[in-house]
């Protein structure tokens, strides 16, 4: 079974010159906390999401390796990263998404095992490219691969009650 059956039908995506404040709106009203970013040859660039976001708003002793684990003596930290966001709004989505997805992209031919695997390793949701280029195609998630193994599960069953 391959990643194209686990394929997420209808998927929002963002592009890199978008702001960051109307990406948040489309995530917040999709009800989803990651997009993928394609640019205008329908290649991804990025992946965008909450969680870029908040590494953005966190200072910068907070995010270093052996920084800051504890911030709760900053004063006034809520008002402050909300101040952050506010001030990142306005820039385009290229400057805060997630780059480095070379480890997270999946081909329509990647086996659903592997692609189970994956999700366990990155998050979700995760891109899938056409093979050899970043041609974005789809993405699949952790829901739509249990959907998937579901489905499966279900042709199983009938199959063994024709058994008996």
């Amino acid at each position: 079974m391959a990643c194209t059956e686990a394929f997420i039908p209808d998927f929002i995506k963002l592009d890199p010159n978008q702001t960051v404040k109307d990406a948040l709106k489309i995530l917040e009203d999709n009800h989803i906390r990651v997009a993928p970013v394609i640019d205008a040859n329908g290649d991804i660039v990025g992946m965008f999401g909450l969680h870029s976001l908040m590494e953005d708003i966190l200072p910068l002793a907070a995010q270093i390796e052996d920084g800051l684990e504890d911030l709760d003596f900053i004063i006034g930290g809520a008002p402050g990263a909300a101040k952050k966001i506010r001030k990142i709004g306005p820039k385009p989505v290229r400057d805060h998404m997630q780059k480095d997805i070379e480890d997270l992209l999946l081909t329509p031919e990647t086996p659903i095992l592997e692609v189970i695997r994956c999700l366990t390793r990155y998050g979700s949701p995760l891109p899938v490219v056409e093979e050899g280029t970043r041609k974005f195609v789809g993405l699949v998630s952790e829901q739509s691969c249990l959907h998937c193994l579901h489905q499966v599960l279900l042709e199983v069953e009938k199959e063994e009650q024709g058994l008996k």
